[in-house]
């Protein structure tokens, strides 16, 4: 999360912004372009391993959503 709010992820959008090769698209559910907010948040895969991992340290918050915003 701190590379992500320090804009240090090398996301497809990223890659791009550089003229480097990227996927199109999302590499974990192949729908949407791999955007940091939807890596984070909207992506199905990320939103699954948010539910384990909050249920696993026994917090009742609910995942982020495709609206997050990091401070």
């Amino acid at each position: 999360l701190w590379l992500a709010k320090q804009d240090r992820c090398w996301t497809a959008e990223r890659l791009a912004k550089r003229g480097l090769d990227h996927p199109p698209r999302c590499v974990l559910c192949n729908q949407d372009p791999g955007e940091i907010h939807h890596l984070l948040a909207a992506c199905v895969f990320s939103r699954e391993i948010w539910h384990h991992t909050l249920a696993w340290c026994k917090l009742t918050v609910s995942p982020p959503n495709g609206d997050l915003t990091l401070y």
